[in-house]
């Protein structure tokens, strides 16, 4: 497993597709510095050393966890005091919470098993995304604070989302009075489009293209970002510091789930599972879950079996490709590709974990099962439940087995 999986201190970073090391000193460490122009093939994971930095003793896991995490490291290393790093955390990070973590009693007696749900829906944004963007936004403003970079001279944020992750991105744009262009499909209205605007966004729709391959709205967000744009992204390969904050969620679920357990997470680009995965560390089982209608992960997940590690971002085309003409219910994990495919299986095969594809059916009935334990949640954010739903075959948990689940994604009706 990757070292990014500890809770030791980032002493660098190193691309997972060719090995290139960067400096934790550097300056916007988004991209791997030895990908060709226009390759999006290759992304920066952390890497960590020694022994875990004391806990700070306070409710926001980017204060509580701060030491740990690849903006401090970098702050520090340029001359900024830990007393400074906390003032920065408050100001740019205010509002995030250690999200409760708890059996659910309704679940465990639907499936026979020792269910626990950990709920992130009132997390800032309403989903986990904003844990993976606020890191970005972190070492922007220590960059602005350490006289690196002229606040006065700020480019433009940018991402391609059509939901929780435009919004989380909107709102800390919004707050620390950053510019963001948010790059959507061809849709017209509806809450999350209503949100945006009155959080200020510059809303860009996005069409497919014939013979393009690909989420259109990605591919605009890559031309924004080549003309200047700053990417603001819950994608490793756009941003690989998206994979630091988002480790946060996982150090919160290992300090209050009992070991061993299962852990199931809902898949689109798949940074929310490789961090998982890397904060629980592999005592824990981490499997991934997909929707019949998208399900690329699982799809290079058997393509690539008994393949070593190191030759998975070589042979990337060989193993992940867009899916064509995602659908589902679970609209929020339909990415054409999982972005995040290689830190994914990192997690899976240290851990004995394993992809798992879900019927539609399953993602229905789980969404309205979710719904009666009380938690607004969306259809996307309760996907993981479906696959601890019974299938055909028989059930997905044994009795009484410990397995947890994330509830992530306020519905926004």
């Amino acid at each position: 497993m990757s070292d990014g999986m500890t809770r030791g201190r980032v002493t660098g970073y190193r691309c997972a597709t060719c090995g290139a090391e960067v400096p934790i000193e550097t300056l916007y460490p988004f991209k791997c510095p030895d990908a060709p122009a226009g390759d999006s093939h290759h992304v920066l994971h952390p890497v960590t050393g020694g022994p875990a930095p004391e806990l700070i003793d306070d409710p926001n896991p980017f204060v509580r966890f701060g030491p740990s995490l690849a903006w401090w490291a970098f702050a520090q290393a340029n001359g900024m005091s830990d007393a400074d790093c906390i003032a920065l955390t408050r100001e740019v990070a205010d509002g995030f919470v250690i999200t409760p973590t708890a059996q659910n009693e309704l679940l465990s007696e639907q499936l026979d098993a020792e269910v626990w749900v950990k709920t992130e829906v009132d997390q800032l944004g309403g989903s986990h995304k904003a844990r993976h963007l606020v890191t970005i936004l972190l070492h922007l403003r220590a960059a602005e604070e350490l006289g690196l970079t002229a606040r006065d001279e700020r480019r433009p944020l940018a991402i391609a989302s059509c939901g929780n992750a435009a919004i989380a991105a909107s709102t800390l744009a919004q707050t620390a009075g950053w510019p963001i262009q948010v790059y959507v499909p061809m849709i017209d209205g509806g809450p999350v489009i209503e949100t945006l605007t009155a959080l200020g966004a510059e809303i860009n729709r996005c069409g497919r293209v014939e013979d393009e391959a690909g989420d259109p709205a990605v591919l605009r967000f890559r031309e924004a970002v080549a003309a200047g744009a700053i990417p603001f992204s819950v994608q490793g390969p756009e941003n690989g510091l998206c994979l630091d904050g988002g480790r946060t969620i996982g150090w919160e679920l290992r300090e209050a789930l009992p070991a061993p357990a299962r852990v199931l997470i809902q898949v689109g680009g798949g940074a929310f599972a490789a961090c998982m995965g890397w904060g629980l560390g592999p005592i824990y089982q981490l499997d991934t879950v997909q929707t019949e209608g998208g399900a690329p992960l699982n799809r290079a997940w058997r393509l690539a079996e008994g393949v070593p590690a190191s030759d998975l971002g070589r042979r990337w085309s060989d193993f992940m490709t867009p899916w064509q003409s995602p659908s589902s219910l679970a609209d929020g994990i339909l990415d054409d590709e999982t972005y995040d495919w290689q830190a994914d299986f990192d997690v899976m095969r240290a851990s004995a974990g394993t992809t798992i594809v879900v019927s539609e059916d399953a993602v229905e009935r789980a969404w309205a099962l979710a719904k009666q334990t009380g938690v607004n949640v969306s259809p996307t954010g309760s996907a993981g439940l479906a696959g601890l739903l019974p299938t055909a075959s028989g059930p997905s948990v044994k009795p009484g087995e410990r397995v947890a689940i994330v509830f992530s994604g306020v519905f926004r009706g």
